[in-house]
């Protein structure tokens, strides 16, 4: 019956320190546990190396140059039907916008209250039979 507790380690749980020594695994080395680090976009470093330089500086224009036939690239890639589905998209998109945008908050607030007067009780209880 004790044979199953054993290997049982008694006391408290401890976070910190130095780590177990397991073998087989990889991720501890020398005391302590290796962390892959994030690499970043290359896009995301050349803009922030450019604007490291402590000063305000301007890219120059082949750099703009670069960063135009990237986006031309990638449109290039779409296919027909995926550029009239983003055209399309973009257009609902700004009717949308121009719906919510034309009416104020007292019309859309009449209208809710209209809405909601059109609606039947939900307590109500519906005539059901011959009675």
């Amino acid at each position: 019956m004790s044979s199953g507790y054993e290997n049982v380690v008694v006391g408290k749980l401890k976070l910190k320190g130095k780590p177990l020594d397991v073998k087989g695994c990889g991720g501890v080395q020398s005391g302590g546990i290796s962390k892959k680090k994030k690499k970043e976009p290359k896009e995301n470093h050349m803009l922030s190396s450019s604007y490291a330089g402590g000063t305000a500086s301007v890219a120059s224009s082949g750099e703009i140059a670069d960063t135009n036939s990237n986006t031309t690239t990638s449109e290039d890639r779409l296919t027909p039907a995926e550029r009239r589905y983003l055209q399309r998209r973009a257009q609902i998109e700004m009717e949308r916008l121009a719906k919510t945008a034309s009416k104020s908050h007292r019309d859309r607030i009449h209208e809710f209250n209209q809405y909601l007067a059109n609606l039947s009780e939900h307590y109500d209880i519906p005539k059901v039979g011959p009675g």
